[in-house]
């Protein structure tokens, strides 16, 4: 009667304060971040048990396992100030450990918890998934672990039921409309007679997935007798035709016009196909058009490989020369895992510089090259990535033996470090990049320097040795940029950033003018597809500005 009579005095009236006492061994900051009451909000005696409840419960899983929380509320001029004691108890050490339905030393590298911790949940729940998980990935699809605290004694105790090894009986796809069965079957890691495995299955999930052509795919165990069971995977299909076309503005002052056509399930098989016009020009009456393509074949052979070709017709109209590029590129890819694949590639490639003005005659010629590439993308996200690593080193060889008008061995490198600090990030980039001639090289294959994918604040191709009209090149590239990614409410983020550039035909740091550095400020705006970027960067030994609109972050 007491409570009630409390409740309808102070119902309604404001929360001053929200206070702790008594937590030596967790934070109040942790504590604030459990409950449901805040200061400013109105309060609620509902709110208070469900709170001391709250409390309880997560001292239980760092490790406490008799917890007392007593809550004090008083009330002044109709503000109501909350006060938690709390009595911590004892937090006891595990002093052994006990694996019952197996043997302790068959499961002792999965531990995500050792003698001499605290009971902590978070550890225990976590080894109890990857027992559970190393059992169902050796034919045991309905292996379960629990187990039992006993603090008093010290003893943390595992149960292991495994149950029995289930081999795989069928395999079904249904759902399919238009597409082939063997379209997805293929991408299926476990055949009929195969001992189960739990990873297996989710790794052809994400093979399915991954083909992009359908928007859900659940899969369903049936045992049908006591040591098999079928497989089913349920799926729906995408409309697997996409049209899409774009208008944007980049600074300084380009307009562009792109227009899109990608088709995913090429004659029910898998196929990809994705054609890509582009329209660039700006104020001092320079344009280009664009025209790539790509065709894709996603599976090729037992050993799982992709095939693609990419087509390619670049016609670009400079104020001081012209130039036509054409050719076409063969890919052969191997996707290992998620994260690391491995790219043979096969590159043709025209080029014809027509002077208008006081260049030297027309420049053209052919570029014949073979292209190794492995990938290790490590990164939590590819659009906003907050932690992981980038590595992608690759080796070129143009001319020699495969002709043309161009001889050389390429050599480069690029990794990218993002890391979390203050709930914001750090990013880094680092690309290097060498040109070794083996004979003639013609400067369109050399590297440049410039603009707001590589050293902002200078524009593009304006830094090197060698040059085309006012496009600069060089033989040897180094790139390092650091940026500084803070996010900010209602899908902003600010970030300040650091660009440091190198580029020329052979290493001198001493005497050279073509090492530059820059900083910068920019402003992101996050929406569902990625960041918008706007950057102002400024050269630090030179005077200018230079401001840069795109999307995504620039590495």
């Amino acid at each position: 009667m007491f409570g009630l009579l409390v409740s309808l005095v102070i119902i309604g009236f404001p929360v001053k304060e929200v206070e702790f006492v008594g937590n030596t061994s967790i934070s109040s900051r942790h504590l604030h971040a459990e409950i449901i009451s805040k200061k400013g909000e109105e309060y609620s005696d509902l709110d208070i048990n469900y709170d001391i409840g709250r409390i309880v419960r997560f001292y239980r899983s760092k490790g406490f396992f008799n917890t007392k929380v007593t809550p004090e509320v008083s009330i002044l001029r109709e503000i109501v100030t909350i006060v938690f004691h709390i009595e911590e108890g004892a937090r006891p050490l595990i002093e052994k450990i006990l694996v019952h339905g197996d043997s302790l030393q068959n499961i002792k590298n999965l531990m995500k918890i050792r003698v001499g911790d605290h009971f902590i949940q978070s550890k225990v729940y976590d080894t109890e998934r990857a027992v559970e998980d190393h059992y169902k990935d050796r034919g045991y699809p309905f292996a379960e672990v629990s187990h039992e605290d006993l603090p008093d004694s010290g003893l943390l105790i595992f149960e292991v039921e495994k149950g029995v090894v289930h081999y795989i009986r069928n395999i079904e796809v249904y759902g399919l409309t238009k597409s082939r069965p063997g379209l997805v079957q293929r991408e299926i890691e476990l055949q009929s007679g195969d001992v189960y495995s739990k990873s297996k299955v989710y790794d052809s999930q994400r093979r399915i997935y991954a083909l992009g052509f359908f928007s859900t795919l659940k899969v369903e165990m049936l045992k049908k007798q006591p040591d098999s069971l079928d497989l089913i995977f349920n799926v729906k299909e995408l409309k697997s035709r996409i049209l899409n076309f774009g208008v944007g503005v980049t600074l300084p002052f380009s307009f562009l016009l792109s227009f899109g056509f990608e088709e995913l399930n090429l004659a029910n098989i898998g196929h990809r196909v994705n054609i890509n016009p582009l329209f660039k020009f700006n104020i001092e009456k320079e344009w280009e058009a664009r025209l790539e393509a790509r065709y894709t074949l996603p599976y090729i052979t037992p050993l799982g490989l992709k095939l693609s070709l990419l087509p390619f017709v670049w016609y670009e109209e400079k104020i001081e020369f012209t130039r036509y590029t054409s050719g076409n590129e063969f890919r052969i890819a191997k996707v290992f895992t998620e994260e690391v694949a491995l790219t043979v590639s096969h590159r043709y490639k025209y080029v014809r510089i027509s002077p208008k003005v006081t260049l030297p005659d027309t420049i053209k010629g052919v570029t014949n090259s073979v292209k190794t590439q492995f990938l290790l993308d490590l990164r939590d996200e590819f659009f906003d990535p907050h932690r992981g690593f980038y590595f992608t080193p690759s080796i070129e060889y143009a001319g020699g033996i495969f002709g043309g008008a161009n001889h050389f061995l390429r050599l480069e490198s690029e990794e990218r470090i993002f890391l979390p600090l203050l709930a914001n990030t750090i990013a880094q980039r680092f690309k290097v990049g060498v040109l070794v001639p083996t004979d003639g090289v013609s400067i369109y294959e050399k590297y440049y320097l410039g603009g707001q994918y590589s050293l902002r604040g200078y524009p593009e191709r304006s830094v090197g040795p060698d040059s085309i009209g006012d496009e600069k090149y060089g033989n040897i590239l180094l790139n390092f940029n650091l940026e500084y990614r803070l996010r900010l409410p209602m899908n902003f983020g600010l970030v300040g950033f650091f660009d440091a550039g190198y580029i020329d035909n052979e290493i001198n740091f001493e005497d050279t003018e073509y090492f530059k550095t820059t900083a910068g400020v920019g402003i992101r705006y996050f929406t569902p597809i990625g960041p918008l970027r706007f950057d102002l960067g400024f050269p630090l030994q030179e005077k200018g500005t230079e401001f840069y609109f795109g999307i995504y972050h620039t590495f």
